[in-house]
């Protein structure tokens, strides 16, 4: 979307938020943005409600795909959302940008957070896999167990989705090329892993049948067996397992990813947006969020807080059986190649 245009649907959706009363600033004390779904009704239970009933202060919600919608909005010079959702790999992208606020000095409390999983721009909330899943109505038990398998048309033919952006896929492309998972990022940050990577994915595309843009809809795909297997968040397939849908999924070759919070740039409720950050950020509300989402909490101490059983450990992607089936997101790596990932990706994706 061109700069015209993206500020053209900010303003109309503006215009639609304020009408509908959704979103209007002059009504609530915050406005928070995650990607819709069981994900933002999970963090609305476990870390919004509980933390604004606490301060004393009123929230509305809104959702996006794409942290570029941020830049949407602190381009136009209409910004409406406060405190955004997104990953740690877009945020070296959006820093860069700038268009997130540094957080005030207590938002984030070093001594209870992994290394790497935060910055002085970015307070996590949760740690998750993008990982491979399959419909058990088409492979049994026997489904693809590896990035090469999900690669391999020939021995596991189907109907695949994958995601409309480049994160975690690209880096399946390269472990399908036979790449350590330890090498992932070595790989792909010399001219010829890029084009191989690049290469890979475009032969697999003609057996993509759907490339999903959220993770709402990633979920549906499996609860409606619309698809064979999936590359897609953990937690959207963990949710759909028990709502019913008779899939299955791995951590093998899985991406270790880590969510949290921005605050937009020029964000109308600056001040109350850092607020509601460190409150929502604490171990007792972070203990509770997998409650209701197959995630993790990115607060370590809320691991002493809840005493989670051995079964719910299992579905956590930083669980000790399964974080070293994973690889690591770099992002050193997205600062540095977002932009040629994005154009390389959609390049591939809408020639086919």
């Amino acid at each position: 979307m061109n700069s015209i245009r993206r500020r053209l649907a900010v303003a109309v959706a503006t215009a639609i938020l304020v009408a509908t009363g959704v979103a209007s600033a002059s009504a609530q004390d915050v406005v928070i943005v995650s990607s819709g779904g069981a994900w933002q009704d999970a963090q609305n239970s476990a870390l919004w409600a509980p933390a604004a009933k606490k301060l004393g202060i009123t929230y509305s919600q809104d959702t996006m795909q794409n942290w570029a919608e941020i830049r949407a909005q602190v381009e136009s010079g209409s910004v409406s959302w406060d405190i955004v959702q997104i990953s740690i790999a877009d945020e070296p992208l959006a820093r860069a940008a700038g268009v997130i606020e540094k957080l005030d000095p207590g938002v984030v409390d070093p001594k209870v957070y992994a290394p790497g999983s935060f910055t002085e721009y970015f307070v996590p909330n949760s740690s998750y896999a993008t990982l491979i899943a399959w419909n058990k109505n088409t492979y049994g038990e026997n489904g693809p167990k590896s990035a090469a398998d999900f690669f391999d048309a020939k021995k596991f033919p189907g109907k695949r989705a994958m995601w409309n952006q480049p994160g975690g896929m690209i880096e399946a492309a390269a472990l399908a090329l036979g790449t350590p998972r330890d090498k992932v990022y070595e790989f792909l940050s010399t001219p010829e892993g890029k084009k191989a990577a690049m290469d890979k994915l475009a032969e697999l595309a003609p057996h993509v049948s759907v490339w999903w843009e959220s993770g709402a809809q990633a979920a549906q795909l499996v609860k409606d067996g619309e698809v064979d297997m999936i590359m897609t968040w953990g937690g959207r397939v963990v949710g759909a397992i028990n709502d019913g849908a008779k899939w299955d999924y791995t951590f093998n070759d899985g991406q270790l990813g880590v969510d949290g919070y921005v605050v937009v740039k020029g964000a109308p409720h600056r001040d109350a947006a850092m607020k509601f950050l460190a409150e929502m950020s604490k171990a007792e509300y972070q203990a509770k969020l997998p409650d209701t989402f197959a995630t993790a909490p990115a607060n370590l101490k809320a691991f002493d807080v809840a005493g989670y059983s051995p079964e719910k450990i299992a579905t956590m992607a930083s669980a000790p059986q399964n974080i070293g089936l994973q690889y690591p997101v770099d992002p050193t790596w997205w600062a540095a190649n977002g932009a040629w990932a994005s154009e390389a990706y959609d390049n591939m994706r809408l020639s086919r």
